[in-house]
């Protein structure tokens, strides 16, 4: 699917990407991996919590590789039905559907050349799974409605947060889309792991508020202390929002400590913490930095397998529960989550929890 090119990268091409803050040994970590994998056109699977910055990584891969002059491409698999995304990747002839009044490229020829970054790829169904790998094996593609074939020469990166190898396990993502995809894993850091960071990155978002709105607002170190000290489950983007959050409420032009919503009782992500620690007694599992919510209603037709214990740790379930669950269900994972009311990725944190092995039949 791709050629190989003799071109040299600049150095200072890696650096470029001026959307990424910070000098933190983890960021520097994955930079130095970055720069390794933007000499080739090796795949590569971008992993991370929401707003850790996967879309400036592979970016910033493409900008530091042989590719930059050609287009770097984006698409957000979550955000589309199956129909609808196979349209986008993989472009429509005129009249292949209701709508279809002109022909349209898709993302992959929009990209020949240059770089596609398929984001959120773990939300894709599995039937679309089976067209993308076949694309991916082939080099080649033919647009809905079509029978042409298409040579694609694209450098394939993908983005997710989620576990895909849980999700491999429970039967919900392709084996052998996942190997094809994941040749090069690159984990981001979470804003948490990436001490002192946090101050700089304030200051960037704080720049950026200003030059937008003709201000001149400036932290007060005091200030600053206390926003390195908050764990930011929403990374990046949450200490976007609170920085822009706080900049317009700033009551002059040196920011304080009580200018910050969390200092007021008003930060919502310790609102949204303590309600989350509430509503775990009560049946539901939040995963704050994946934005996730599960909620552990039980099914009317599985009343016999709603587990009767509190759900602790993030969905840990009773080993008795689980091994009768799973034998009712024939051992398959996906059929056991459903009588429990649980996600398949819960039953496979369980088993391996409980050191269960999954039977095979």
């Amino acid at each position: 699917m791709v050629r190989s090119t003799d071109e040299t990268v600049p150095e200072s091409a890696l650096r470029s990407g001026a959307e990424i803050v910070g000098e933190s040994p983890a960021l520097k970590e994955v930079f130095e991996i970055a720069k390794v994998v933007a000499r080739s056109n090796s795949p590569v699977l971008l992993r991370g919590e929401s707003g850790t910055g996967k879309e400036f990584f592979a970016k910033l891969i493409h900008e530091s590789s042989s590719r930059r002059r050609r287009p770097f491409v984006k698409l957000n698999c979550a955000a589309l039905s199956p129909g609808v995304l196979e349209s986008e990747l993989f472009g429509h002839e005129k009249g292949a559907f209701t709508g279809a009044v002109a022909a349209k490229a898709g993302r992959f020829e929009m990209a020949d050349g240059g770089t596609l970054l398929l984001d959120e790829i773990g939300e894709i169904s599995g039937e679309f799974q089976a067209k993308l790998l076949r694309i991916l094996q082939e080099g080649e593609l033919e647009r809905v409605g079509g029978t042409r074939t298409l040579k694609i020469n694209v450098r394939l990166i993908c983005a997710t947060n989620k576990d895909l190898e849980t999700a491999v396990a429970a039967g919900e993502f392709r084996a052998d889309l996942y190997y094809r995809i994941n040749v090069v894993p690159i984990t981001l850091p979470p804003l948490r792991e990436r001490g002192g960071d946090i101050p700089r990155l304030a200051e960037n978002f704080l720049q950026r508020f200003n030059r937008e709105n003709g201000r001149s607002l400036s932290f007060a170190p005091s200030a600053l202390n206390i926003l390195s000290k908050c764990e930011f489950p929403g990374n990046i983007r949450e200490l976007q929002n609170c920085v822009q959050r706080t900049a317009t409420l700033a009551r002059s032009s040196v920011i304080v400590p009580d200018d910050l919503a969390c200092e007021q009782g008003r930060c919502y992500s310790r609102i949204l913490k303590k309600v989350v620690a509430e509503q775990v007694g009560k049946g539901a599992v939040h995963g704050l930095a994946r934005d996730e919510t599960v909620s552990m209603i039980k099914p009317r037709d599985a009343a016999a397998f709603a587990p009767k214990t509190e759900m602790k740790r993030f969905g840990v379930i009773d080993k008795q529960e689980l091994e009768n669950a799973m034998a009712t269900a024939g051992w398959v994972q996906a059929k056991a989550a459903r009588l429990l009311g649980v996600t398949p990725r819960q039953v496979a944190y369980s088993l391996r929890r409980h050191g269960i092995e999954p039977k095979i039949f």
